[in-house]
């Protein structure tokens, strides 16, 4: 799954400051602005990082 905007050093990142990334991100991970802005602020700009907090506050699947 490569979604990516990617930095010089070839990571995954979300850019908070390019509309179309804040768009795309919402899409992805299913998040209003607001939520994909606090998860960035909670987890950093790494996709994977974001991923992973996303995980772990919503909780295993039910």
């Amino acid at each position: 799954m490569d979604y990516t905007t990617s930095s010089s050093d070839g990571s995954r990142r979300i850019d908070l400051t390019r509309q179309t990334d804040v768009q795309f991100w919402c899409r992805v991970f299913d998040l209003s602005m607001d939520e994909l802005r606090e998860a960035v602020h909670h987890a950093g700009h790494q996709v994977e990082e974001v991923e992973r907090y996303l995980r772990q506050k919503n909780g295993p699947p039910h």
